[in-house]
């Protein structure tokens, strides 16, 4: 499902109906809380955006959460500001709600790898130190999943890490 608000088109992805739906059925609270601010995540990038000049372009919803796509016409430092507001929301909720979420969000996004908010703020100031330091931070993940799936039985890290792996070598 695909409709325009004052010229960003919102898309709604099939698989993110789907997630929706197991959360409602399986009762599944947390999911519900990590759809709902990873929602605010992306409405602080785009509430920064506008109120730094910008230009929305695209809104979408899928499985992997939710993306913002917009006119890249914005000085380094707007952008930089643009990049922050997402997982500074998350740090504020989370130090109002002392949540794990939040927690989390903030501490995933902060990450140096792209197409992360960590690593798009690296890449602003150098695209060839990104992609080194995304790199070494990757391979850092993939030991603390195999250390997690060892001593906790817990594969969520090492599904993450899959998809980081994949968006870094296929782009």
């Amino acid at each position: 499902m695909s409709f325009s608000v004052k010229g960003c088109r919102i898309t709604v992805d099939f698989s993110f109906v789907l997630v929706l739906s197991f959360a409602a059925m399986l009762e599944a609270e947390d999911l519900f809380y990590l759809l709902l601010f990873s929602g605010i995540h992306e409405l602080s990038h785009m509430t920064a955006l506008i109120l730094l000049g910008g230009r929305p372009q695209s809104l979408k919803f899928s499985f992997y959460g939710l993306a913002l796509k917009y006119e890249q016409t914005l000085s380094r430092v707007r952008e930089f500001f643009v990049i922050f507001a997402g997982p500074a929301a998350n740090l504020i909720l989370f130090a109002f709600l002392h949540d794990d979420i939040n927690l989390i969000l903030f501490c995933l996004n902060i990450l140096p790898i792209y197409p992360l908010d960590g690593g798009r703020i690296v890449e602003l100031f150098s695209y060839r130190l990104s992609r080194n330091i995304s790199k070494i931070f990757l391979l850092l993940i993939v030991i603390l999943s195999a250390i997690m799936i060892f001593k906790y039985k817990n594969f969520s890290l090492l599904l993450t890490a899959v998809y980081l792996i994949a968006y870094t070598f296929l782009r």
